[in-house]
């Protein structure tokens, strides 16, 4: 094989780790008998932009040229360099590669990868960094606070503004979708990958390889390690009692490493005694004002990290940038010491919090100090850490290069020998083409609405697809089902119209699926006695709210599938009805997401702890009352701590010895609802147990409360146990015990609060962000089509139908905007939802479609229709 390494930096012109990788790579391909070379930029402003040249490195031959004008994350040739393109495009015509493995790309551009392509060639490309969706690199704002893990999430100007930011990374996807394969460091990297947009199917996990030979020594994880500290065969005993802990950090003066953070965090730690820190590689330029428990020292030469290990019993690394993997981590760990880290991904996959070392919230010299300080007051705790090896297995700087020479014959084997399901493949692609329009038809707004709706909308937009959302009265449905591949009825009630509207959809030449999406056990007129909600509603609301039911029922049985948010729900609609039933998860929105990331940047309102509940509908009371008593006995505990209750909830009587310490806030619109989810310290998701409605609802109070980084105590709900890992992304209950044992243990402990938040808010992201919903949608409806392919149209049961006589009306089929306000002055939800200002817009909207004429003949109805129940 001939196979091409290419780096935007290369030894020796810039050595660094990320450097250094595909040195090794390409040296050990030439080693393995291939032929190996490198295309590569050089940085020096004594040469000419783009000049070219070949010099060798042992077998390898490297082609530089110069990038060095283009560094700057703002430049837009730092992401799109046709000069550069042009050169590498020719180069590959003479080399002609089979495989090329792109590594760093900044000054180079990401169009390189396209001319790999183009040039026949295999495509690998290894995302060291988070450079293809930020242009920044690091997942870190100019202000040095972490960003949003999905770039699409956040509203970080990055280096040059939202607007250069969306161009960029558009032309940057177009470009990478030329790539074979897109490989991770970690997989954690891996998973914010994903989360951004690359496809999943291209992703593989590829962990750098740590130099050198692992050894023996048993690690924690049943891996095998030595120790590369000479003479630390028990490295728990390198500290006796009464020494100093001896902590070190290695980042040097980069601030991107943490060296600012940390140097804070010493600050705080001046009147501890019993430590003693040295920071390499900050001589320079040290901080300003550093403890005299602090030695700056210059940096040490790799061959020097066995002795210099030895001396020292932590690790600190307070990187701020987001790290796709860390070899140092791992090194320290193999040597025997503990870690304490920053919660930048790479590293934690091989720190066990509270096992082999600490993780800490990145950027937070609080959270550090404190994490250091319980080190230090505590050295039985730090001995106890150190000798335990990473969490997972090291691997060698050999074992990646033998996989990555069989991934490369891998991408080079004959197609017919590496793809014997082509034929499924070239099915697959029939039905994506087949798949490109979709109509989304509603029955209710609010919450609802958005997530069920307008976030599967967004997210399958974000894939190419053509989506519309309409209510179930819009006078175009019936044009509209005539053009689209798949129809969606979510919670929409059986009119005679929305029948025949299905009924049309079936006699359409082509076969289009029909999904049935709800999120609530809404179908089921059997659970009667589940529903605690409507105890206190009127006893004719009630009887139409159980017609309601029916008619959804009689909807959902026209259909061909069904989708649900949980589980449960799927479960229970193939239980009575029979429809194959598929799972759409409630998850992130980008509109949400970039509120709750505004939130997230600034800090919590001054004022005592605060505990917060809050209800979007009416139907929760017995939900609160389940916790009630928990809340009233931490709040005796804690003569301090408020409470905030929000929206429709009404507490009990039982709350009176607190009633001063609690705070009623109003109902609010949803882009209104992270700044005080942002501002209570402890959020509360209480469901009544028992009962099969609520173990079909979703973890929507988790997921909202998460992307602010507020802690969540939830009841144990399937959903909840679902979304939340139990003391890491938030805590679950049972009994009134749990809850106030859970409630205080958070309120009593900030770096817990502040630990939490933060892994809640990863998790919300990487596991239900826009780009993996979008995908998982798209599954759901080839499923459905291929489905009524198959098996044809459901087939009609023996339910009897209940469906009201709604006509299609311009004026009663508004769909509650997906949107922010566009003006500073937010108008309040009350004033929205005032009968009034709805009935001025729905006149607004017929008068679009009708004209004047439209709007008067609809008054004169409206006025008939008062005169009639005068009478």
């Amino acid at each position: 094989m001939r196979v091409v390494q290419v780096s935007a930096h290369f030894p020796p012109n810039f050595v660094s780790g990320g450097t250094l990788v595909p040195q090794r790579i390409a040296r050990a391909v030439a080693a393995a008998g291939h032929e190996s070379l490198v295309y590569a930029g050089y940085l020096d402003e004594e040469r000419r932009p783009l000049e070219t040249w070949t010099t060798t490195d042992g077998d390898v031959d490297v082609r530089w040229i110069v990038t060095t004008p283009w560094t700057a994350w703002n430049d837009p040739l730092n992401y799109l360099n046709p000069e550069v393109a042009e050169d590498f495009a020719r180069w590959l015509e003479d080399v002609r590669p089979d495989v090329v493995h792109f590594h760093s790309l900044q000054t180079l551009g990401g169009s390189l990868v396209t001319a790999a392509r183009d040039a026949g060639a295999k495509v690998v490309v290894t995302m060291h960094d988070f450079w293809w969706f930020c242009a920044r690199q690091f997942l870190v704002s100019a202000e040095l606070q972490p960003c949003s893990l999905v770039v699409s999430c956040g509203t970080c100007a990055c280096a040059a503004g939202r607007v250069h930011l969306e161009v960029r990374d558009a032309v940057l996807a177009e470009h990478l979708a030329a790539a074979d394969m897109v490989l991770a460091p970690s997989a954690s990297a891996a998973r914010v990958l994903a989360a951004n947009g690359v496809p999943l199917d291209r992703v593989r996990v590829d962990e750098n390889g740590v130099p050198g030979d692992p050894g023996t020594t048993t690690g924690a994880a049943g891996a095998s390690y030595r120790s590369v500290a000479a003479g630390a065969t028990d490295p728990k005993s390198t500290t006796g009692a009464g020494e100093p802990l001896r902590l070190m950090y290695a980042g040097g003066a980069e601030p991107l490493k943490g060296v600012d953070v940390l140097a804070e965090a010493t600050r705080q730690l001046r009147d501890v005694a019993g430590w003693q820190l040295d920071m390499y590689g900050v001589a320079a330029s040290p901080p300003r004002d550093l403890p005299t428990s602090v030695r700056t020292l210059e940096p040490f030469e790799p061959e020097q990290l066995a002795s210099v290990m030895a001396a020292h019993d932590v690790l600190v690394l307070p990187s701020v940038a987001r790290e796709s993997h860390s070899i140092l981590t791992r090194e320290a760990l193999t040597a025997g010491l503990a870690v304490v880290c920053s919660d930048t991904l790479g590293p934690e996959e091989a720190v066990d919090h509270g096992r082999n070392g600490l993780v800490v919230p990145a950027a937070d010299p609080e959270a550090l100090a404190a994490a250091l300080r319980g080190l230090i007051e505590q050295p039985d705790l730090a001995r106890a850490m150190k000798g335990q090896g990473s969490v997972t297995r090291v691997r060698t700087t050999a074992e990646q290069a033998e996989g990555l020479v069989a991934l490369y014959r891998e991408l080079t084997t004959v197609e017919a020998e590496r793809r014997p399901e082509e034929g499924e493949e070239i099915d697959r692609e029939a039905a994506l083409q087949l798949m490109r329009k979709v109509l989304f038809v509603v029955g209710i707004q609010g919450a609802p609405l958005r997530y069920r709706a307008h976030l599967p909308a967004e997210a399958l937009r974000m894939i190419g697809l053509d989506v519309e959302v309409r209510h179930y009265r819009d006078p175009a449905l019936p044009h509209l089902v005539q053009e689209v591949d798949a129809l969606v009825l979510y919670r929409v009630p059986a009119t005679v119209q929305v029948l025949s509207l299905v009924d049309s959809v079936r006699g359409r030449e082509r076969r289009i699926p029909v999904l049935y999406d709800v999120d609530d056990l809404i179908f089921d007129p059997s659970l009667k006695d589940q529903v605690h909600g409507l105890a206190n509603l009127p006893e004719n609301e009630v009887a139409l709210w159980w017609r309601g039911v029916a008619r959804y029922r009689t909807t959902m049985e026209t259909a061909d599938m069904f989708v649900g948010s949980t589980a449960e729900l799927c479960r229970h609609a193939t239980a009575v009805t029979g429809l194959p039933a598929r799972r759409f998860a409630n998850g992130v929105g980008l509109l949400l997401a970039q509120v709750s990331d505004q939130e997230v940047t600034r800090a919590r309102a001054p004022g005592p702890l605060r505990i917060g509940y809050f209800s979007g509908t009416t139907t929760h009371d017995a939900d609160w009352a389940a916790v009630e008593p928990a809340v009233l006995q931490v709040m005796e505990d804690h003569p301090e701590v408020e409470l905030w209750l929000g929206g429709h909830v009404v507490p009990t009587s039982a709350l009176e010895p607190v009633a001063s310490r609690i705070r009623r806030l109003p109902f609010v619109p949803w882009h209104q609802l992270p700044a005080l989810l942002r501002d209570v310290d402890v959020c509360l998701a209480p469901l009544t147990g028992d009962s099969q409605f609520n173990e079909a609802k979703s973890a929507i109070k988790w997921l909202e409360a998460a992307l602010v980084e507020t802690p969540v105590v939830a009841s144990s709900t399937e959903p909840f146990r679902e979304a939340v890992e139990h003391g890491r992304t938030g805590f679950l209950a049972t009994s009134s015990q749990e809850w106030a044992a859970a409630v205080g243990e958070l309120l009593d402990d900030v770096a817990l609060r502040r630990r939490v938040g933060t892994q809640a808010r990863r998790d919300a992201l990487l596991r239900w962000s826009p780009h993996l919903q979008g995908e998982v949608y798209l599954e759901n409806l080839l499923a459905a089509a291929e489905q009524v392919r198959l098996r044809g149209p459901r087939v009609p049961t023996d339910w009897e139908a209940v469906a009201d006589d709604e006509p299609f009306s311009a004026a009663d089929s508004v769909v509650d905007a997906y949107a922010l306000p566009t003006g500073r002055r937010l108008v309040p939800a009350s004033v929205v939802g005032h009968p009034f200002v709805r009935k001025l817009a729905s006149a607004r909207r017929v008068y679009r479609a009708d004209g004047l004429r439209g709007v008067s003949d609809r008054t004169m109805q409206a006025v008939r229709r008062g005169v009639d129940r005068v009478r």
